[in-house]
């Protein structure tokens, strides 16, 4: 689209007007990040200076904070240390809005005497209302693989911050698209992967729009869902960014407060509803807690590149913030940086980061948890130069290390589809865990690697340990009894678990994860099927039950052996028995009166007398030839049960 021309004519008179009082400017008390009582009254000059535009079109992405960053946007006179402005001066091009150029001269001085690396400066001369870029600054979008800016309307009746991103768009020779949303920056934190966040102010600031069109909004300018987010305490500023702090796409940290806070029951409801949503890489989000006691604003931070600037505020509670910061992001450097710091205000609040404008993107979804341990595991990704930069084929590739052995690598393959690559890990026995990372390279020089710190952050997947069912196969009950069954079984790496029943009769019913009921006053043998599954896989039994009537004996047809299932060794035991070398089946009855059997537990074809062909029976039983194991009738025949041998009497 053509430039912003609209608001050139109004902002160069602004800015004459201002130059003129440049010198008044730079020794005024600095505007608060909240408004004045003189601003409230001013509330209708809110956006008078913004020019609404239509939204981009084409493919939209709005980066977050942690991508690969080019710069970073603050104002003179300072609202940061000089020597915070020397550390990112280290690493980015520290881009500094002045009033007049009698500024520039004093920022340029106390730079160069403050050990700022003055390569890696640039300034515009933008007359500013006041410290907060993060809030009036530009949001950046790339639109069809190029940077672009989204000009929000800020919600403060400060019209020269209000037209900053405009003017910084003309400096860059960048594409400005206005939205008509009033917003701030500091109540803003977005994924990069089509998802951001805010506090409910953003509602409440545009009342004429339903919530429907304000999310309608955010999906046009910034290609974003929108997750807004109700307020954790009853007055201030109500920025996101005063209480919580995407860290990546899946770790959100947020504010923790000591139990007497107003707050407390507040940021606990939203820490717990985050944990419960479902992030980009499709895992519940992880919630990381900082303490921030009264006056700190410890989740007020910058990720820029490899280095993460937390506000630290001169009090034992410092040590334990940036120690918080460096176990939730290894092989980050956290620097702390003393300020005027506030509890709703500190460095992220007073700098806003440029992403870099010919980045190397990955995108990737991480592998959580695998099942197979035969085939190999498929890693496919998206990796778009915005240099339009050629990729160097031989970088592209995927490190892994197992059970945190040393780092092996595999190659990324081009795929099909544009800008579309794959590759494979090899196949891991059972319980293995497995850290990975991608990396590439391009011909700009730039070098990329997902996650973006790489190795020490890097990610992690098992392959998976089926549950295992260890309770016994066949269970016994009388007839008229209550039955109630649930397996046991065993599961190492899972705690979470569905059981399901199937192919049960129907006097049993599913309660909870149980299988229960009374059984029928008669005797009869049945079934039932269990399954125990995790996310990945699963394990089955199927269960045989033995319902028997009072006053009988109690039996299990086909249990030879008496050891309460029926297998191969009962035919064993069988064949021994007719042999003349073993014993005869233990749970057998023998009725003392007429010295004969009333029940054996090796009849299985239901004539109620134990023969040689029950064995032949139970051997065509096991290789599937007859499909079931009869019962003897409740009142067997008369005559022998046990045929062949006599039961020894003592």
């Amino acid at each position: 689209m053509n430039k912003i021309n609209g608001f050139l004519i109004l902002f160069f008179l602004i800015t004459a007007v201002a130059i003129l009082f440049a010198d008044e400017q730079s020794q005024k008390d600095f505007l608060p990040i909240g408004l004045t009582e003189e601003e409230i009254q001013r509330l209708d000059e809110i956006g008078i200076t913004h020019q609404t535009t239509i939204p981009p079109e084409g493919v939209i992405r709005n980066p977050a904070e942690w991508e690969p960053s080019e710069g970073v946007i603050i104002r003179w006179p300072l609202g940061i240390s000089i020597s915070l402005i020397a550390e990112l001066s280290e690493d980015v091009m520290v881009t500094t809005l002045v009033g007049s150029s009698y500024e520039e001269n004093q920022a340029r001085n106390a730079y160069s005497s403050g050990g700022v690396n003055m390569d890696n400066t640039q300034f515009i001369i933008a007359p500013t209302n006041s410290i907060w870029t993060r809030d009036y600054g530009p949001w950046f979008i790339f639109q069809d693989n190029n940077l672009a800016i989204v000009d929000h309307i800020y919600n403060r009746p400060r019209p020269l911050d209000d037209v900053i991103p405009q003017r910084i768009g003309e400096e860059w020779n960048l594409d400005v698209y206005g939205m008509d949303l009033i917003h701030t920056g500091g109540n803003h934190m977005s994924d990069g992967l089509g998802m951001s966040m805010s506090t409910q102010l953003v509602y409440n600031e545009n009342p004429d729009k339903t919530p429907a069109e304000v999310d309608s909004i955010m999906m046009a300018y910034l290609g974003n869902d929108y997750t807004v987010l109700g307020y954790i305490e009853s007055g201030g500023i109500h920025h996101i960014d005063c209480w919580a702090k995407f860290l990546n796409p899946t770790t959100i940290l947020i504010k923790d407060v000591s139990p007497g806070n107003p707050s407390y029951h507040l940021l606990n409801a939203r820490a717990e509803y985050l944990s419960q949503q479902i992030s980009a890489w499709g895992q519940p989000y992880t919630i990381v807690r900082v303490y921030c006691p009264y006056g700190t604003a410890y989740t007020n931070s910058l990720i820029l590149n490899g280095k993460v600037f937390v506000p630290t505020f001169d009090n034992s509670y410092d040590a334990i913030a940036l120690q918080v910061y460096r176990e939730a992001m290894p092989g980050y450097e956290v620097l702390g940086f003393d300020g005027s710091w506030y509890d709703n205000d500190a460095i992220h609040c007073r700098t806003m980061g440029v992403p870099d404008h010919g980045m190397l993107f990955i995108h990737h979804i991480p592998l959580i948890r695998v099942s197979d341990t035969s085939s190999c595991y498929l890693v496919s990704a998206m990796i778009i130069a915005y240099s339009d930069s050629s990729f160097i084929t031989d970088s592209l590739k995927i490190y892994y290390s197992i059970n945190e052995g040393s780092w092996e690598y595999t190659y990324l393959n081009t795929s099909p589809q544009p800008d579309s690559f794959f590759g494979y890990i090899p196949a891991q026995p059972q319980g293995s865990k497995i850290s990975y990372y991608l990396k590439a390279a391009d011909n700009s020089g730039r070098v990329e690697t997902h996650p973006y710190i790489g190795e020490p952050w890097a990610h992690i997947f098992t392959v998976n340990i089926p549950p295992q069912i260890i309770s016994a196969d066949s269970f016994s009950c009388q007839a008229g009894d209550y039955f109630a069954y649930s397996p046991e079984f065993i599961d190492d790496d899972d705690s979470v678990h569905i059981i399901s029943y199937s192919n049960y009769p129907v006097w049993l019913s599913v309660q909870n994860d149980s299988l229960v009921g009374t059984a029928p006053d008669s005797q009869f043998v049945t079934g039932f099927s269990v399954e125990v599954a995790d996310e990945y896989s699963s394990d089955n039994q199927d269960i045989t039950l033995v319902v028997y009537a009072s006053g009988l004996c109690d039996y299990i047809p086909g249990d030879i052996n008496g050891d309460e299932n029926v297998m191969g060794n009962d035919i064993t035991y069988g064949v021994r028995y007719f042999k003349g070398i073993g014993d005869p089946p233990p749970d057998s009855c023998w009725n003392d009166s007429d010295e004969s059997w009333l029940y054996s537990g090796g009849d299985v074809n239901g004539n109620c007398q134990f023969t040689g062909s029950d064995i032949t029976f139970l051997v065509a039983f096991f290789k599937g030839y007859n499909p079931e194991i009869l019962w003897c009738p409740h009142t067997p025949p008369a005559g022998m049960v046990i045929i062949g041998r006599k039961k020894n009497v003592n």
